[in-house]
């Protein structure tokens, strides 16, 4: 499976009621497409996936195979404490026809490497539809040891790629040199896309599409055909965006601020009403929506 390219990490509409608006997802997906993005990932960390019941997971991984209808790669992604969980959260995925998932280490206990490769091989013994590893510690607690990902690449060939949404840039060297030529490893956050790919990495799965619209596969493009200069300054542009947003490019924990950021700034670009976040997340203040425009205009996203 080719997985190189850049893939969007679909932000997830709800109505007033909080009841998902899978019309409104339907349409950012098909935006996305049309925009050339080589990927669409519903039910994702950016699309608030520990809000979201199994059924709404299901149901947008649906929409969104309908909507690729074989012209992209539609990834998705477990997030439970157990290997159990995840592995029925996988048969769930398989029925809908995905053509990847992608394996959210177990979260709440902070776990040693064996455990971690203990969890891995059960589902991976398991798993029949090709899976990317994946890491971030930002929301798990902890970051799974570039080893581990090494070892289950080298036993299971089920496994084609590697997420990494760490923050750390020597850890992602790491998995470069270690895996890099067996499977695609793909950056996570929006921040590091451009050194990621200088240093060799296949791809990545962005948020940032939602609301940037080509800017990001442009930078994809720039970079690959051999244009650094021109893929560099487009980075520094964006820095003082992705220094205001959090949780893309920042080591630490997630602040309460995304991805409601991430909406928001969707909501202003799109003309989509993204509706209210589910709670305990808290609404953008006009403090920092003021901000956050101002940043949109500068790039040219917002208009006067």
């Amino acid at each position: 499976m080719d997985l190189s390219g850049v893939t969007v990490a679909i932000v997830t509409p709800f109505n007033r009621d909080l009841s998902v608006n899978y019309d409104a997802a339907k349409t950012i997906m098909e935006r996305m497409l049309e925009l050339g993005y080589h990927g669409i990932f519903p039910a994702s960390s950016t699309g608030e996936v520990t809000k979201l019941s199994m059924e709404e997971r299901v149901k947008l991984a649906e929409v969104a195979v309908s909507v690729a209808s074989n012209r992209a790669v539609v990834m998705v992604g477990t997030g439970t404490g157990d290997h159990i969980s995840t592995i029925e959260t996988l048969k769930r995925y398989r029925d809908v026809g995905v053509d990847a998932v992608v394996i959210t280490p177990p979260y709440y206990i902070q776990y040693d490497w064996a455990a971690l490769y203990a969890f891995y091989r059960k589902v991976l013994e398991k798993a029949d539809t090709p899976t990317i590893l994946y890491t971030i510690p930002l929301a798990v607690g902890y970051n799974v040891p570039s080893e581990v990902f090494e070892l289950l690449v080298d036993e299971y060939s089920v496994v084609v790629g590697v997420k990494d949404s760490s923050g750390d840039f020597k850890y992602h060297l790491d998995l470069l040199h270690l895996v890099g030529r067996k499977v695609a490893v793909l950056q996570g956050l929006d921040m590091f896309l451009v050194p990621s790919l200088v240093m060799g990495s296949h791809g990545a799965i962005l948020g940032s599409p939602n609301f940037l619209g080509d800017l990001p596969l442009t930078m994809y493009k720039l970079v690959k055909g051999g244009k650094l200069g021109d893929a560099l300054s487009l980075h520094e542009k964006l820095m003082p965006l992705w220094r205001f947003m959090g949780g893309c490019g920042l080591t630490g924990k997630l602040g309460g601020k995304w991805p409601t950021l991430y909406k928001l700034a969707a909501e202003l670009a799109l003309g989509i009403d993204m509706g209210p976040p589910r709670e305990p997340t808290p609404p953008i203040d006009d403090r920092d929506r003021a901000e956050l425009e101002r940043l949109l205009r500068g790039l040219g996203i917002l208009k006067d």
